[in-house]
């Protein structure tokens, strides 16, 4: 048998052979190996649904070419093992006149997991396939690509691993995610609050009954600013973000070009941004104030008519307030201010990314809520306007290159390698219509108290919308995949129609091309009419979408990745006291970024 790497050779109808090779190599060996007489087998790539079903795969496809040829069906116990099977399929292609078999092999790569291997069944299937090839007419072609897939070895007793003088070897470490990916989860990292250390003692402590000891006081939930360590942490984490972990694609240089001068920003003498990262502010978690007990008023007699200055009048309820995203706001808005002037000229997208959750987010809410002074909102819009203009100039370029940041139209794979990481057993897609950044943040928090140990939180990311930032652009790339982003234009096909009333606090289902979307329109209902000031706007929408997205996932089976998302944000502008309708479509950073949180739903601890 030969093995081989190249296709000098010409395929022999006697022998078998393994070769590894790319597209114009295979389309020249598959045309030899017909031309001696053997019988291709081409097979698509696999899906990940086929991941441990390599060897009927590969059956399937050998019989659907048998039965194109008219070969006679398989004899009895030809299925009994590969052995058999292979043997018997031999045998019906030499009465078609064929020699042998040419398994052409495109790729193996939908069925390896995170670490980039196959599983234990897959693995000694291609052994044995690899094996066969020595002995009988089998020809091989795999992917050039493939050379690195990991293949387990053959299994070994468990007692060898006990004998006398062995070593059991350390576990293995939890496989790592793709690099964009992981790039996004630790920008995500920036807008997350350490729990408070009375928060935590208070979900610790359980009081014995049978304990003389009294028990202890009511515990307050005062947030612990402990930022200087988190800083440090995050510093160190992105102190070498420049260098890729991973060789980047290959980029003509008249695209690379275009990118990187589209994605900088103003031309002003470069400095780096300030690798101190505060973070957001979370509300503590405490048990609800007890009300206060206010007596009913007894009605008068009705002949009776109390004076106007004796009348009881009742104060309505008091609205709950929100603390604003950064616990340190008011002493910390500046150096946001220092860190978004700060970011000039040519960036990569992963100071983009930082910049904005850092700073960007956390400086916007504190305008919005009276808290950062005057002279950071020009900055603020400065910093926005610069966004917009290099996302627009830069988007094209992004299509068709090889590196672009992590998108909405990623979420069904992100969705696949989450839930292969933590073990589900089903995922689902949940759109939350409108979802910017800032305002997925606080649904977000408010998820975390609702849903308590019924739920985990397992990856949290940051996603980029494709142009135009709508509904119907985001849902038709959820449909077409990665590839749909180089042929998509600024047309869509359909309207995406949007529930509203009490329909709207009701998830749907809708098709994204082949795949099941569950789709909540709260927050595009809402922001289709004027509404209130900006940061209480948002942080009543928070409660509801969370109340609505809790009462769902706490109804899901056990070991269910929910992957909650936004597709596209919205700007408001300033209408007297109030905001006015929603907009989106645009390239600003409030309707470029949005959120995207998996869930692990049910019978977690």
């Amino acid at each position: 048998m030969t093995w081989a790497t190249s296709t000098n050779d010409q395929p022999s109808g006697t022998s078998g052979e393994v070769r590894f090779v790319d597209g114009s190599e295979r389309a020249d060996l598959e045309a030899m190996a017909t031309r001696a007489g053997l019988l291709l087998v081409p097979i698509e790539p696999p899906r990940p649904a086929l991941r441990g079903r390599l060897a009927l795969l590969i059956e399937s496809a050998v019989e659907e070419q048998l039965e194109r040829k008219g070969a006679p069906p398989p004899g009895v116990g030809a299925s009994s093992d590969l052995d058999a099977s292979l043997s018997d399929q031999l045998y019906r292609a030499r009465l078609v006149g064929n020699s042998g078999l040419a398994i052409s092999l495109y790729s193996l790569e939908g069925i390896a997991n995170l670490a980039g291997s196959v599983d234990a069944e897959d693995s000694a299937v291609l052994r044995w396939w690899l094996a066969a090839a020595r002995e009988r007419p089998v020809h091989l072609y795999l992917a050039a690509s493939d050379r690195g897939v990991g293949v387990y070895g053959e299994p070994v007793a468990l007692a060898s691993l006990l004998a006398s003088g062995a070593t059991v070897a350390e576990p293995m470490s939890s496989p790592s995610a793709a690099p964009e990916v992981r790039q996004s989860a630790e920008t995500m990292d920036l807008s997350e609050v350490p729990p408070a250390v009375a928060e935590v003692a208070a979900r610790i402590v359980v009081h014995d009954e049978t304990d003389p000891t009294p028990s202890p006081g009511p515990v307050t939930c005062e947030p612990v600013n402990d930022a200087e360590a988190l800083m440090q942490a995050m510093a160190a984490i992105f102190a070498d973000e420049t260098t890729p972990s991973e060789p980047l694609p290959r980029v003509e240089a008249s695209d690379a070009e275009r990118v990187e001068a589209a994605l900088s920003f103003e031309p002003d003498a470069e400095a780096a941004p300030s690798p101190s990262m505060a973070p957001p502010a979370v509300e503590p978690f405490c048990s609800p104030p007890t009300p206060q007990v206010v007596e009913a008023a007894v009605e008068p007699e009705p002949a009776q008519t109390l004076p106007p200055s004796e009348a009881v009048t009742i104060d309505p309820p008091a609205k709950k307030t929100h603390p604003p995203l950064a616990p340190n706001a008011a002493s910390e808005w500046r150096r946001w201010v220092g860190e978004l002037e700060s970011t000039r000229g040519p960036k990569p997208l992963a100071v983009i990314e930082r910049t904005f959750v850092s700073a960007y987010v956390p400086l916007t809410d504190a305008l919005a809520r009276g808290v950062a002074g005057e002279e950071a909102e020009p900055v603020a819009q400065a910093w926005a306007k610069s966004f917009a203009k290099s996302y627009s100039e830069a988007f094209d370029a992004l299509r068709v290159r090889g590196k672009r940041p992590t998108m909405v139209l990623d979420v069904p794979d992100l969705a696949l390698r989450i839930g292969r990481l933590h073990g589900a057993r089903s995922a689902q897609l949940v759109l939350v219509d409108g979802m910017r950044f800032d305002l997925g943040v606080r649904v977000n928090e408010r998820l975390k108290s609702l849903l308590g140990q019924h739920a985990a939180l397992t990856e949290r990311l940051l996603l980029w919308s494709a142009l135009p930032s709508t509904t119907a652009m985001q849902l038709e790339l959820i449909g077409r995949g990665a590839q749909g982003l180089k042929e998509v234009t600024e047309q869509t096909d359909s309207e995406i129609p949007v529930a509203r009333g009490r329909s709207a606090a009701t998830l749907r289902r809708i098709r994204a091309g082949q795949r099941e979307v569950l789709k909540l329109d709260l927050v595009e209902s809402a922001m289709s009419v004027p509404g209130g000031p900006l940061a209480e706007r948002l942080d009543d929408l928070a409660d509801e979408a969370a109340e609505a997205l809790a009462a769902h996932l706490l109804r899901l089976p056990p070991r269910t990745l929910a992957v909650v998302f936004g597709d596209h944000g919205f700007t408001l502008d300033q209408v007297g006291g109030g905001t006015s309708a929603g907009h989106s479509g645009g390239a600003s950073p409030e309707e470029v970024l949005v959120p995207a949180f998996a869930w692990l739903v049910g019978a977690v601890h």
